[in-house]
């Protein structure tokens, strides 16, 4: 299915064409820090700030998706997801992630290409293109590590995106038991727009009780109770 979705959908019109033959997707966020340690940390960290989710290819090339959540307030610092994406089978090549933070620095880079692999840069991708009806068996990335997890479809809500009511989708990542495997202490979430591009309005990715929060710039969080 994910291999399936790529070919015939993936190198659509939601890539905007730009300089050259190079097609690109950017979207902007406002992302706060929240959860328990989140909350404590807020104390001394920074507790907000801006995220950018770029998607791009070159003609003939893969796809790259890149997350980059940076904070105003500390000049430099930041934390990247990324991963390169084969169109043409639907496999996340590569994958790859960084933060700078308080003077200290970590990057992982592995190469993947196995079926059914994601990392949270190339879920993004796959749920927009393939948004599942039923859970959906997948392994993630994260930080060098492969862990077993589950696609939860949770159903739609009403939200205001950019001064319009639409129906936003959430679908949840979460840890699958499996003997003998790792076992993720991470959880990420996607609340997708029902429209062409199933736009993501919100991400929330979630480690070690600490989550950041990304809001797209123009939504709102306010629920349609009407």
């Amino acid at each position: 299915m994910f291999r399936r979705v790529f070919a015939s959908a993936l190198v659509g019109a939601f890539l905007v064409a730009s300089a050259g033959a190079t097609e690109t997707e950017t979207l902007h966020y406002r992302w706060n820090l929240g959860g328990f340690f989140g909350t404590m940390a807020r104390l001394f960290l920074p507790g907000h700030g801006d995220g950018t989710l770029t998607t791009s290819r070159a003609e003939g090339a893969s796809i790259e998706v890149q997350l980059d959540i940076t904070a105003p307030e500390a000049a430099g610092e930041f934390w990247r997801y990324g991963a390169e994406i084969d169109p043409a089978h639907g496999r996340t090549l590569r994958a790859w992630s960084s933060y700078r933070f308080r003077g200290r620095t970590d990057a992982k880079e592995s190469i993947l290409d196995e079926a059914e692999m994601i990392d949270i840069a190339s879920g993004i991708m796959l749920l927009r293109r393939d948004p599942p009806a039923a859970p959906r068996d997948l392994r993630i990335w994260n930080d060098g590590k492969i862990y077993p997890v589950v696609v939860l479809p949770y159903g739609s809500v009403r939200r205001k995106v950019r001064g319009e009511w639409m129906n936003v989708r959430h679908y949840s990542i979460r840890a699958r038991e499996v003997p003998n495997e790792r076992l993720w202490k991470g959880r990420f979430d996607l609340f997708l727009a029902d429209d062409a591009e199933s736009t993501p309005v919100e991400i929330v990715v979630e480690r070690r009780m600490a989550r950041v929060r990304l809001l797209l710039e123009g939504s709102e969080d306010e629920e349609d109770d009407s």
